[in-house]
């Protein structure tokens, strides 16, 4: 056999296609990824059965179900009350969010005014709508409680702008706000006192 000048001797000789698929050319094809070209880990055996069939995919279900029971699980009760006694911000209502309302329970807790005392007026309140001479103590009492709240809710204010460069609300709700949780005992207060009274501030 006679070889051309311009073909080497060891030259490869084309082999005619070959009809298996496996020895197909693989260009032009997405690179297989490593889950997919290694398959499952582990064994995996097909059901034989129907009954197998409807088994396992009863269990993956319960599986999925769990899972999905198991990431959203919504709170108990308890801690609920536990996160809001904390002062937890994802469990807070709207009126006890933000700075400011924080710095208030801070400033009710580690102070004594006036209306700490509420409570104890409730009767002589009460004995104001049957004798109509007390309702004069308790318009000034009622109205001593204003002055309170409105004093009480610009110092808080204040002291919002100083360290937080912010205020939420304005001199009368912050001061209500703070004088609604001072009137009740510390142990009913929610969230729960973080400073005693005589606490520096």
């Amino acid at each position: 056999m006679k070889l051309s000048k311009g073909k080497p001797a060891d030259a490869e000789v084309e082999l005619p296609p070959s009809d298996d698929p496996d020895d197909a050319p693989r260009k032009g094809r997405p690179t297989p990824k490593r889950r997919d070209s290694q398959g499952r880990r582990g064994p995996v055996t097909a059901p034989k059965t129907r009954k197998e069939a409807y088994a396992r995919q009863r269990q993956l279900a319960k599986e999925q179900k769990s899972t999905k029971a198991t990431a959203a699980r919504p709170r108990t009760v308890a801690e609920q009350r536990a996160a809001l006694k904390r002062g937890d911000p994802s469990v807070l209502p709207r009126r006890d969010q933000g700075k400011t309302r924080k710095l208030a329970r801070d400033y009710v807790d580690s102070h004594r005014m006036v209306s700490n005392y509420l409570l104890w007026l409730f009767p002589i309140m009460v004995a104001g709508v049957v004798v109509p001479a007390v309702q004069i103590v308790v318009f000034v009492v009622f109205v001593a409680l204003l002055i309170e709240w409105y004093l009480t809710g610009r110092r808080i204010r204040a002291l919002s702008r100083e360290r937080f460069g912010e205020a939420q609300g304005g001199n009368l709700s912050i001061g209500f706000y703070a004088g609604t949780r001072a009137y009740l005992p510390r142990k009913w207060r929610l969230p729960a006192p973080q400073l005693q009274r005589g606490d520096p501030f």
